[in-house]
């Protein structure tokens, strides 16, 4: 019976590392796709302004 409770308990852990890397992927994707976001938002409002000129 151990060993039943033993590969649950393997599999879970294995879940639980699956999913932490995933959140940490997304909050990785969500930080920097924002700063890039705001780079281009700025060089953009740059350029509306030399147009304007």
């Amino acid at each position: 019976m151990m060993g039943a409770n033993g590969a649950v308990l393997f599999s879970l852990l294995i879940y639980a590392a699956l999913l932490y890397g995933a959140v940490r992927l997304i909050k990785y994707f969500i930080r920097y796709g924002i700063d890039y976001y705001f780079e281009k938002l700025v060089e953009y409002q740059k350029n509306q302004k030399h147009t304007e000129d």
